[in-house]
């Protein structure tokens, strides 16, 4: 067996370069992301050189769409290195996050990496409302007091201006691994009081907030106190005055450093012009308005610990004027970078931010550092401001979106980079612990990148394991929010790639929470960072994972050492390390997984079925299964799990599976499964992209009476039907659910009441409802004398969000509910009689009481099939161990009448 390190699956296809060739001759792996889309291809040393690309390279490998484009943005080149970063475009509209990285060694393409987006369900491109009123909106949902733009002093002295808004394609989960496509204005929301800096995006087409991706950054969760308001007035003392100097600082964390500063005629105040546009320090004074700062100035350019060791603890401004010098000296003279931004942009900090500010952070454009109260010092410890310069410095490398997954991330490259930074210029710290100095309360750090779970933030150490929050809807994050869950978890999922990192530099042995054993030699301080920083700054785009980020990180150590080195291996197993991937085999494994056991059927209908069974083990780790039916493989699902389509009514078949591991090998069979379908048709999908906010709380019709239990688009309550009669008239009822606000919600209710697999006939729309605020929303249905007897029909009952909704359609805010009905001829019992009988309680857990004005002979209980399952003549009926449903009485008389009534079991 060959020896991998990433899994190799070659493309089925050709590359259009200047020639054709087939790619296998080219081609040494691919790597698919969560999406099913290809994250990873990586090429055979020296098949393709960067001459022979052209566009045409991105449609045959990405399956473009003649609307679709990727357009260069960015091309750096260092040393043997080319990388250039394309950005995804549909009609002109760039796609938010769809990007694309190729990298070049040696004038050679090596691989190509990134996200694009498929454009199969964009619904239009012309917005319907204005960039004006969408400004509005994304506004009014930050709520502030003040904004950064009103600040004529702040627009004046920076980069940042009101926004006006750019349309862009945004992606929206419409599944757990799925998107959509949709038209949204793009706004840069910097809030000055309280202070607050997003991207918002806003709905095109209805004005609704759809995303937010905080731009400012912080060293903890939500640590902040609020603030007191504290005016004070703006003044500017920086200009005219050339000399450029060295000071001596007492700082207040690190002991006695030289730092730059700049003379200003009658004192030195920290302004550092001798480091890219300048490095620049202020007062803030507790002040919430950035425009109030002042300059910190001394008269002999010593700062002391006499002078500035006060109850303002001003000489925490000295740790982060210093700390910025050296963050920047690092990137420069590791990298050559100049600056966050690699142009040398002015970096700017802001000491005293507001009153008992518990937190430091990145704005998106300077740094702000509070005093601390209760649980820290002044914010200014040396591994802090390399912490926020870090994430200025992903801002323009990776841009990872600051929720999930990806927002770990972005913390774990803050804190890594911190950790780096403190052991080159301070290595008498610990620069395995962020927030040493800072942090007044117990362990007296704020997080450990060596026992992430020791920390005052507890972290994970292990991908899923002890103390993992929430990052997805599957795993209960349904909406990232700052205070209520961090962004789906960002300042506590970052301790799996903080852990990793140290494991790589240092090396370690041990078992994870998974209960994998590792051994992992590390590669230091050197090697680790020029890792990183190429993984980051080269191939990591906005809405890379941990799985994706460890594939990438592995190919980074191959660029840089090869493939097979003690490096690429370190990578490989410090992530298996922290339960991502499987670790590096020198030797091939050749054991195949266990039989999967159990497998059973679920879900069974005429062209449709789901499979599932018990997951199968394998000595190292296993990669999914082959599934296959009447002995030909018809998928490759990597859960447990398999929905089998395209089948035929009224017939049987038999499945059979196959385990694979990591290494290609495979399991025997499993013992058949005979599966027969059944009559029931196979309906279109229809589904809602977001039912958080609004969704289907409860339907009434007939019998049914059933409550939605999930904020999941659609729901499948196929298994709750009712029995209607022919040429009866119904009562239809659906009460909606708001999160916060009500919305106008239009209904529809379609029946298959002819039974052949759709909802296109005439009569089938049974119900619609205009957009409206009513709740609930009531109706009729009568039932159609043609309809299909005495076989479940298909009822689905949609909600959309400003429309009537359609059957089939991916519906933007709302929700869909599927449900079965049974048309009868007529009741399976008499119900000539007159109802003479009380009956409670009704609906019933368990028992009911029978009451009658007169004599009763005796009583019988039938179920809705009109088999007879209780006849007694007592007063008391006991439905306890029977199912949930609707149970018909009859109640027969001693004068030889009877009636019926109808029971509902609970």
């Amino acid at each position: 067996m060959k020896k991998n390190i990433i899994y190799i699956s070659l493309l089925g296809f050709c590359l259009a370069f200047n020639n054709q060739i087939k790619a296998q001759d080219y081609i040494n792996k691919t790597v698919k992301n969560k999406n099913g889309n290809i994250s990873l291809i990586t090429f055979r040393s020296g098949t393709v050189k960067k001459a022979m690309v052209s566009d045409q390279l991105f449609k045959d490998f990405l399956s473009l769409s003649p609307d679709t484009e990727l357009r260069l943005e960015k091309s750096e080149v260092k040393n043997k290195f080319t990388d250039e970063k394309y950005t995804q475009y549909y009609k002109n509209i760039p796609v938010e996050y769809g990007i694309y990285n190729l990298h070049y060694k040696n004038g050679n393409l090596t691989s190509m990496n990134g996200e694009v987006f498929s454009t199969d369900n964009i619904i239009t491109t012309s917005p319907k409302i204005s960039a004006i009123d969408a400004f509005s909106l994304a506004v009014k949902s930050v709520g502030a007091q003040k904004y950064m733009w009103e600040d004529e002093n702040y627009v004046a002295n920076n980069s940042y201006k009101k926004p006006k808004g750019e349309l862009v394609l945004l992606p929206v989960q419409n599944g757990e691994n799925s998107y959509n496509l949709t038209l949204a204005y793009k706004f840069d929301i910097y809030a000055a009081e309280p202070i607050s800096r997003a991207i918002i995006y806003v709905d095109a087409l209805e004005g609704r907030i759809l995303a937010s991706d905080a731009l400012l950054k912080h060293t903890g969760e939500h640590y902040a106190k609020k603030n007191e308001k504290i005016v004070i007035n703006p003044k500017n003392s920086t200009s005219g005055f050339p000399q450029i100097v060295s000071g001596t600082a007492e700082t207040r964390y690190s002991g006695t450093k030289t730092i730059e500063t700049k003379s200003t005629g009658d004192g030195y105040i920290l302004l550092d012009e001798t480091r890219g546009g300048g490095i620049h320090t202020f007062n803030l004074r507790r002040a919430n308005s950035l425009s109030a700062a002042i300059e910190f100035k001394d008269n002999d350019n010593n700062w002391t610990g006499s002078e500035y060791d006060n109850t303002n603890y001003d000489n925490a401004a000295l740790d982060a004027h210093w700390g910025v010098e050296k963050t920047y000296d690092y990137f420069k003279d590791t990298f050559n970078r100049n600056s966050y931004d690699n142009n040398g942009a002015l970096i700017k900090s802001y000491v005293h931010f507001q009153y008992n500010y518990e937190n430091a952070g990145w704005t998106g454009n300077e740094m702000i550092y509070g005093d601390g109260a209760n649980l820290f010092s002044p914010l200014t410890g040396f591994d802090i401001t390399a912490h926020e310069l870090g994430h200025a410095v992903c801002q323009h490398t990776a841009a990872l979106a600051y929720e999930r997954e990806s927002g770990a991330l972005n913390e774990g490259f803050s804190d890594i980079w911190a950790s780096i930074v403190e052991h080159k210029y301070a290595p008498e710290k610990q620069p395995f612990l962020i927030g040493e100095d800072i942090t007044k309360i117990t362990p007296g750090y704020l997080r450990s990148m060596s026992e992430p779970k020791t920390g005052y933030t507890a972290q994970p150490d292990t991908y899923h394991g002890t103390y993992w929050k929430a990052a997805t809807v599957a795993e209960g994050c349904t909406q990232p929010d700052q205070l209520s869950n961090d962004y789906c978890g960002v300042h506590t999922n970052s301790g799996v790639l903080n852990h990793w990192f140290y494991i790589l530099v240092m090396g370690k042995t041990g078992t994870n929470d998974l209960g994998k054993n590792y051994n992992v030699t590390g590669i230091g301080w050197d090697k680790a960072e020029q890792i990183v920083y190429r993984l980051e700054s080269t191939y990591l785009t906005s809405t890379s994972d941990y799985k994706n980020t460890r594939d990438l990180a592995i190919q980074v150590a191959q660029d840089l050492y090869g493939e097979g080195t003690p490096e690429a291996i370190a990578v490989q197993d410090a992530f298996f390390a922290v339960g991502i991937g499987y670790k590096y085999l020198a030797t091939p494994d050749t054991t195949p997984p266990s039989i999967p056991l159990n497998l059973n059927a679920t879900n069974v209908k005429g062209t449709s079925l789901q499979l599932n069974w018990d997951p199968s083990t394998d000595n190292e780790d296993m990669l999914g299964y082959i599934v296959y039916k009447d002995g030909v493989e018809i998928g490759r699902p990597t859960a447990n799990t398999f929905k089998v389509t395209g089948l035929s009514k009224l017939t049987t078949y038999n499945f059979t599976l196959k385990a694979v591991d990591i290494f290609n090998n495979i399991s025997n069979e499993s013992i058949p499964l005979s599966v027969a379908t059944t009559d029931f048709a196979e309906y279109c999908q229809s589904k809602s992209n977001n039912a958080s906010s609004e969704r289907i709380q409860r339907v009434i019709f007939a019998d049914i009476d059933n409550a939605s239990t999930e904020t999941v688009g659609y729901e499948d309550f196929t298994n709750v039907q009712t029995e209607v009669v022919k040429g009866q008239t119904y009562q239809i009822s659906i009460t909606p659910e708001w999160r916060a606000t009500s919305y106008s919600e239009g209904y529809a209710v379609f029946i298959d009441w002819n039974s052949d697999g759709d909802f296109d006939d005439a009569g089938e729309i049974a119900f619609t409802k205009t957009a409206t605020k009513d709740s609930p929303v009531i109706g009729n249905i009568t039932v159609p004398s043609a309809a299909v007897l005495d076989e479940p029909l298909a009822m689905r009952i949609s909600m959309k969000f400003n429309g009537i909704p359609s059957a089939c359609e991916t519906i933007p805010y709302g929700q869909v509910e599927d449900y079965r009905l049974i048309v009868k001829e007529h009741l399976a019992v008499n119900e000539s009689g007159k109802s003479k009988n009380v009956i409670y309680p009704n609906p019933t857990k368990g028992k009911v009481t029978v009451k009658s004005d007169s004599n009763v002979k005796n009583m019988e209980v039938y179920s809705t099939s009109g088999q007879m399952i209780i006849s007694t003549g007592k007063s008391e009926i006991d439905l306890s161990s029977r199912p949930s449903g609707v149970y018909l009485l009859k109640v027969n008389y001693a004068n030889g009448t009877s009636s019926s009534e109808k029971i509902i079991k609970k």
